[in-house]
């Protein structure tokens, strides 16, 4: 399970708001007609979006939902994040986490993750988001943007994000804290065959220096075969549950590059000095 991290943004559960979330220094008003998002000043803090989490809906009524409470504001069309939880976790354990992402103008449905299941609960949470856009009757109906989607997850969650890497409707993938568990190195072990070196979309890779794990090796194996363009962190002064909440601006950012299409973000993770390689963030990259 995460630990926590800095205040979520003000949340609507089952409809009743208890207030604003916190702008982080971003205009509500700078909307433009048809945005990918509305800007932000900062991705360490929540964006200008108050959000709603239904921790009982998705395609089984067991998916934790968060999203913006008003869906569709200016003719935008939502991006989606689809999570994966870290093992023996729930949506709930990563409340605050995905709050903030989707404050910033994400869709997110988060999944209960565990090994063997292949990563079909998120396959399974793609499907039912693309169907809520497309029925009438759902608060989702057209407010989404299914050329934009993305999986992710924590530790087990980033295992079965691997599984799921190569579908088409992705537009990219984020591993924290998770390698995918293939022995890149005995081409006679076990394999899924959909490790590092089977992704074919852009990903991230978020570590902890202090993961007792062994996902740092795991993860260095992965990021050493992928072809796809690649980005890896390995934070200092983290550890395997507390990189979740430490690598959150970093996966805000990720997502506003790559979903939100703010090209201007990929200095802050490809430039020697950029934002996400230096500090804390002891970062490579390949393949751009």
């Amino acid at each position: 399970m995460p630990t926590a991290g800095a205040a979520p943004p003000a949340v609507v559960d089952g409809g009743a708001s208890d207030g604003g979330a916190s702008d982080g220094g971003a205009d509500a008003g700078a909307l433009t007609p048809d945005p990918i998002l509305p800007p932000a000043t900062s991705v360490e803090q929540a964006g200008v979006f108050e959000t709603t989490q239904n921790l009982a809906g998705g395609p089984k009524g067991q998916s934790g939902l968060f999203y913006p409470t008003d869906l569709g504001r200016a003719g935008l069309a939502h991006p989606i994040f689809v999570w994966g939880c870290g093992g023996g976790s729930r949506p709930s354990s990563y409340a605050m986490h995905l709050n903030r992402i989707a404050s910033h103008g994400f869709v997110v449905i988060a999944e209960v993750s565990a090994i063997g299941d292949n990563g079909a609960p998120m396959t399974a949470a793609i499907d039912w988001l693309t169907a809520e856009n497309a029925r009438a009757a759902s608060p989702f109906f057209g407010k989404l943007d299914p050329k934009r989607i993305a999986a992710g997850g924590h530790s087990i969650g980033s295992v079965n994000t691997f599984l799921i890497g190569t579908d088409p409707r992705l537009t990219t993938t984020v591993h924290v804290a998770g390698g995918s568990l293939d022995d890149v190195n005995n081409p006679s072990a076990p394999t899924t065959g959909k490790g590092g070196k089977g992704l074919v979309h852009p990903v991230a890779y978020i570590c902890s220096q202090a993961d007792i794990f062994g996902n740092v090796e795991k993860t260095e194996k992965d990021y050493a075969a992928t072809t796809a363009p690649a980005f890896i962190t390995i934070m200092t002064g983290s550890d395997h549950v507390a990189a979740a909440a430490d690598g959150l601006p970093a996966i805000v950012a990720w997502l506003r590059w790559q979903l939100g299409g703010e090209t201007e973000r990929r200095a802050d993770f490809l430039d020697p000095t950029g934002a996400f390689a230096t500090g804390k963030y002891v970062s490579r990259n390949k393949n751009w």
